[in-house]
């Protein structure tokens, strides 16, 4: 079970909200280490025993962060790093 899971609506199209995950993908490689891929329609990125998966529809993005016990103190500044990014740059009333 993931320790950090968010979802937002996007109202984007496919190469946009797939633009901006690949954006988000690499803060959060570059924070966690490591390189993400596009595996079918998420991105995923796994480092130093964490996992990050960024998924998406027509509708909305799901991002999933999974951390290894030693990194979980940090999982609240990690998420709220996530969180701005996510209301930056996919909220429907930003667009």
């Amino acid at each position: 079970m993931p320790e950090i899971s968010i979802s937002r609506k996007h109202g984007l199209s496919e190469t946009d909200v797939r633009r901006r995950i690949e954006e988000l993908a690499d803060k959060i490689s570059g924070r966690l280490g490591g390189a993400w891929s596009w595996q079918g329609d998420q991105a995923v990125c796994e480092a130093h025993g964490a996992r990050a998966q960024v998924g998406y529809d027509a509708q909305s993005i799901l991002l999933e962060v999974s951390l290894p016990q030693m990194m979980k103190p940090f999982s609240g500044r990690l998420e709220a790093k996530i969180i701005e990014y996510l209301d930056r740059y996919f909220v429907e009333s930003s667009l």
